[in-house]
């Protein structure tokens, strides 16, 4: 029978209704024949009634959508019409025995798919994507993250057609079958959850290598790729090994199979998805070679593969035991790969990044309407809370717990976490327990950043006591509302702290109220630990007024106000020797200034003197002997997000006129020595990726995208000369960027040029839409509008979409346009998105959260918008839920 569609009303899930599962299907035998447009589902399962809940005569409820049920056993019994219903998503077998064996037989059609959820077709491959609740859309179950079995898995499918046919865990048989088709059978030993059921069948060539494990196992490691993609492979593989290696040498985790398989799919929904022992990448996360991949793809390759990987532990050993607690596999997951990344190249560089990324999206995201706590209370659609709150926010609570135990406490934890839980389905209180017991203190207050939403604000104040010869620092800590949360207690919040006299000598003396020094890790930091409301701490034999570096490496997840003078970010800016706090000390710098120019901009004055930022300017860009990249990242402006944040309304217009203005008065100050540092350091490009190059190319690049702001004929030539002349995707890229948003005469014809040059290589075309997706000029529209209708788009790849329509939404001047056209535009799409892709339309739809926080102008008009999206007809839960909390 076919199942009518399920309910329109989403149903909100709340943690506090969690109660396991009434069965488990302890084991599962399936058989699959493949085809695209009907894939036929042979199941098996051992189903046993929970020993916690003993209810006789409960109904068997399975998870069961966009299919069609042949057949249903109970043993050798097949079930009649009355003995079983299917509606609504569920599959419910009435009045259920204790423990039996149910077979269900059951049909699919992976090429209708489009919402690349379950099995789909992509190209001519079929692939899947479990989680979170894709699994019920191949065959019936208990899809929730509790449930864990063992998997048996036959693959049956047109040899031809179909020549590679890959599942989890390690492959026990394959043959060809008498009508032309062939088999592989698979079994994973390791018991695990539906969202982490994979199966791959096409015709790919292959990649491989070994990997020798420290207890000398060798492993088959294998990548899989369409044979024009199969060679841009190997830097991802050579990642897989070194994150291999260095799991074993920071967390003693080896791996435990005989072969770990990567495939690269077009058409996924999201970056790359940690099956066990199949790990499906979308190809912009594991495609890279100097001709097409940047510098910055080459870096996302290999933390991106990094974090799969590491999910075979954080994450599969050990899983989540329901989606409220996704932050314990993804944000331990995303700190590892932070770990991993910092170790491979600048751990300056790595750090500063992940903290703009999170202030720039997950504060944004604190100060709206979907608001949620690390560990949320509630979901409409768990698609939409795979979110900046989950992974990165996630990730600095367990930098904290790391801060706080040391590096030695925080290994013997996570060992006895991953021992204790091995083979479990666990929440983050079973994490943070196995902390606390190796802490040897109590983690119960610290357990807040777990349940509590919102950004909490810190805020500094000094005094310096000559004749006592003492500094004092006194820090206050508040919370703003969030949904639903009104009321905050006080959080921990680990604060490194170091003092500096005004030359810029770091002081010896120590803070009395630091806690025990077996915890700094040796970096000499002070380690306070604001814990309450108002707290004081003292250092003692100050004898001159010093300057306080404070948050250091932001050591915890803050607002941090502290009324420094620029005099002294000045000094921090120049002689920090923490690498964050030196770049947090000019962009504070920047920022205080940036504000000046946007009121003034907004009230029609003339922009502020810049006088004193171009000074500290300049002595970044003259320091020698330093990380290339690190002076890059320092002389980047605030990101627009990030400065719209500390505005009470955002006004885009003026934020980015602001930002493009001092960027313009900034190259005209120092154009002779931006054009120097350009040259020397063009001229030693050589297109390699070993550090010092990228290094290099980063610093070039900026120094090029600030000159562009000239507008002059003999600067424009040098992007024009860069373009021509590349000698990787870094060049290309950045040549482009800036001719795009430059007036050269020649612009369209090098734009045109790029892409008849690539047209072929789908993940360049993707750039070359994000890049004039972002062209900050009212034409903008009209270009994204023609694009959308020409060969380069494809309104089914998400990719495409991420590209040309989610670049779109972030362009401060086209999709803000004052008479609501950007809006409109995306407001379209997200009509035709939604039928289709419902993820997809829901990463669109974010972009007008934040509605409230705008000028009134813009605040109107996304008003408007998000009435007429909440009015279309069948709207899937993922957006309603979006456009509900939003409009609440």
């Amino acid at each position: 029978m076919l199942a009518p569609p399920a309910a329109v009303a989403p149903v909100v899930i709340r943690l506090a209704d969690y109660r396991p599962p009434t069965f488990r299907i302890i084991a599962s035998e399936l058989t699959l024949d493949l085809d695209f447009a009907e894939t036929r589902i042979h199941a098996r399962h051992r189903v046993k009634r929970n020993g916690a809940w003993q209810k006789k005569g409960a109904d068997l409820i399975l998870d069961a959508e966009a299919m069609r049920i042949n057949h249903v056993h109970i043993d050798a019994r097949e079930l009649t019409a009355e003995q079983y219903r299917f509606a609504d998503g569920k599959l419910v077998v009435f009045d259920a025995p204790d423990e039996f064996e149910l077979r269900i037989d059951n049909t699919i059609n992976p090429a209708k798919n489009t919402a690349l959820s379950g099995l789909y077709q992509s190209a001519e491959m079929l692939c899947t994507q479990c989680e979170a609740e894709g699994f019920r859309r191949i065959t019936p179950a208990i899809d929730r993250p509790d449930n864990l079995g063992d998997y048996r898995v036959t693959l049956r499918a047109d040899k031809k057609m179909f020549p590679l046919l890959l599942c989890n865990g390690n492959l026990v048989e394959q043959g060809d079958c008498d009508d032309g088709r062939h088999f592989a059978v698979w079994h994973d030993p390791y018991p695990k959850p539906t969202y982490l059921f994979a199966i791959v069948a096409g015709d790919l060539a292959s990649m491989s290598d070994t990997f020798t494990t420290c207890t000398n196992r060798k492993v088959g490691l294998h990548f899989y790729a369409r044979q024009r993609d199969i060679d841009k492979c190997a830097h991802a593989l050579e990642s897989l090994k070194r994150a291999m290696a260095w799991d074993e040498k920071v967390y003693g985790r080896e791996y435990d199979l005989d072969r770990f398989n990567v495939v690269a799919v077009e058409d996924f929904n999201m970056g790359a998805m940690e099956n066990k022992s199949l790990n499906i990448f979308n190809t912009q996360y594991v495609l890279a070679d100097v001709a097409m991949a940047t510098d910055g793809d080459f870096e996302n390759v290999e933390s991106v593969v990094g974090h799969e990987y590491f999910h075979n532990w954080s994450g599969n050993r050990v899983t989540c035991r329901d989606w409220f607690q996704l932050s314990l596999k993804e944000g331990f997951t995303v700190f590892r790969e932070q770990q991993f990344s910092a170790a491979m190249g600048s751990a300056a560089v790595k750090r500063i990044e992940d903290v703009a990324l999170l202030r720039a999206h997950q504060f944004r995201e604190d100060a709206g309407p979907m608001a949620h706590a690390v560990r949320p209370d509630a979901y409409m659609e768990i698609n939409n809370f795979y979110t900046a709150t989950v992974y990165n926010k996630g990730a600095e609570v367990i930098r904290m717990l790391h801060t706080l135990l040391g590096a030695k406490n925080f290994r013997a934890a996570c060992d006895l976490y991953f021992q204790r839980h091995d083979g479990q389905a666990v929440t983050t209180d079973d994490f943070v327990a196995a902390m606390a017991e190796c802490h040897g203190g109590d983690l119960v207050a610290f357990k807040r950043w777990y349940s509590q939403a919102g950004t909490p604000q810190v805020c500094a104040q000094t005094h310096f006591d000559a004749a006592a010869a003492t500094f004092e620092l006194t820090l206050t800590q508040s919370c703003p509302p969030t949904p639903q949360q009104a009321e905050k207690l006080p959080f921990v919040i680990p604060i490194k702290a170091a003092l500096f006299d005004q030359n810029g000598m770091r002081l010896a003396a120590k803070c009395v109220d630091a806690q025990a020094n077996e915890h700094s890790d040796g970096d000499g930091d002070d380690l306070l630990v604001l814990s309450k409301p108002r707290q004081t701490f003292t250092w003692h034999g100050i004898t001159a007024p010093p300057i306080a570096s404070l948050l250091r490496g932001f050591s915890a997840p803050v607002e941090f106000r502290h009324a420094a003078t620029d005099a002294e970010l000045a000094v921090l800016l120049a002689h920090d020797d923490d690498p964050f706090n030196r770049w947090e000390a000019g962009q504070k710098l920047y920022l205080r200034y940036l504000l000046k120019r946007i009121a003034a901009f907004q009230a029609g004055d003339d922009a502020p003197d810049c006088t004193n930022i171009v000074r500290a300017f300049e002595s970044v860009l003259d320091s020698d002997g330093q990380d290339a990249s690190l002076q890059a990242v320092i002389l980047t402006l605030p990101d627009d997000d990030y400065i719209g944040e500390q505005l009470d309304e955002i006004d885009p217009a003026a934020i980015f006129a602001a930002r493009r203005g001092l960027k313009r008065d900034l190259a005209n100050a120092v154009r002779e020595k931006l054009l120097a540092r350009y040259r020397q350091l063009d001229a030693l490009n050589n297109g390699g990726i070993d550090a010092a190059q990228i290094a290099a190319r980063h610093l070039r690049d900026t120094c090029l995208h600030y000159l562009m702001t000239l507008s002059e004929t003999d600067i424009d030539a040098l992007a024009a000369a860069l373009l021509k002349n590349a000698k990787c995707m870094t060049d290309s890229v950045a040549a482009l960027v800036a001719i795009a948003n430059s007036k050269m005469p020649e612009r369209e014809k090098l734009l045109d040029g790029f892409y008849r040059k690539w047209r072929d290589e789908p993940l360049v075309v993707d750039k070359w839409l994000r890049i004039q997706a972002g062209i900050a000029d009212a034409q903008t529209l009209a270009r994204v509008e023609a694009l959308s209708r020409s060969a380069a788009f494809d309104a089914n790849n998400p990719n495409k979409v991420y590209a040309l329509l989610g670049g779109f939404c972030r362009n401060p001047i086209a999709f803000h346009a004052a008479d609501g056209s950007g809006y409109r535009f995306i407001q379209k799409w997200l009509a035709q998105l939604d039928a289709r892709n419902p993820q997809l339309s829901a990463r669109l739809a974010s972009a007008f959260t934040n509605w409230k926080k705008y000028i009134p102008a813009l605040k109107s008009r996304m008003h408007e918008t998000l009435l007429e999206v909440a009015a279309l007809p069948s709207l899937s839960s993922d957006v309603e839920e979006i456009v509900r909390k939003s409009l609440d």
